[in-house]
């Protein structure tokens, strides 16, 4: 368990890191380069229609509205007039921020990771496909297991389990970098997340000790 928990976290942490730093040293025509890059590339991998539906979601995501702070009014002339002078100040400090390149850039590597993400989506029924199928294959596995009296491997779960941890991590992690990225490597590594899951069950060391027991 430790070494699972050290792969999760060093893996969040690396997020972070990079969602912080990109938009730091990546000017915002870095990551709307790669989404027209990358709108042509899943076109050509997935059809015409799968590209535009995920662009189409994805610019959903990110054309949200955000609602506009208000600030308070009076009645009295001089706290409206010192209310209207703080109201001038506050919008020309948020529209410094709003226009900096930093927030600029930040707002394309989210449109970026979201379009990203949204062509994973539109292959989601595939995959549940292959997640039930890899469940199926795990227990049925593990059964035979118990019925031939054989032992479980706790190093295998272990190892599975990270494994498993560290494939969508790195689906996450690439999500965000203004780069080239294999259209086919989001897909391999989500269904390698679901065979590391069915090797994960087959072998769960499971026991009395655990307060877990599976077939």
């Amino acid at each position: 368990m430790t070494m699972i928990r050290a792969v999760t976290i060093a893996s969040l942490v690396g997020l972070l890191l990079l969602v912080l730093y990109l938009p730091a040293v990546a000017p915002p025509s870095a990551f709307f380069g790669r989404i027209r890059a990358e709108h042509g590339q899943q076109g050509a991998a997935w059809g015409q229609a799968h590209a535009r539906q995920a662009l189409e979601r994805a610019l959903s995501i990110a054309e949200r509205p955000v609602a506009a702070p208000m600030i308070g009014t009076d009645t009295g002339a001089g706290k409206g007039m010192a209310m209207t002078a703080a109201g001038r100040q506050f919008d020309t400090v948020g529209r410094r921020l709003l226009d900096s390149d930093y927030l600029r850039s930040v707002n394309a590597l989210l449109l970026l990771a979201a379009f990203r993400l949204a062509a994973l989506v539109q292959l989601a029924p595939g995959f549940l496909l292959l997640a039930c199928a890899c469940v199926a294959d795990g227990l049925v596995r593990r059964r035979v297991k118990s019925l031939e009296f054989s032992r479980h491997h706790p190093e295998v779960w272990t190892a599975s389990v990270c494994a498993g941890c560290l494939a969508v991590c790195t689906v996450v992690i690439t999500a965000v970098l203004p780069a080239a990225v294999p259209v086919v490597l989001a897909p391999l590594m989500v269904g390698s997340a679901c065979v590391c899951t069915a090797i994960a069950i087959a072998n769960y060391p499971a026991g009395t000790d655990r307060g877990i027991t599976l077939v």
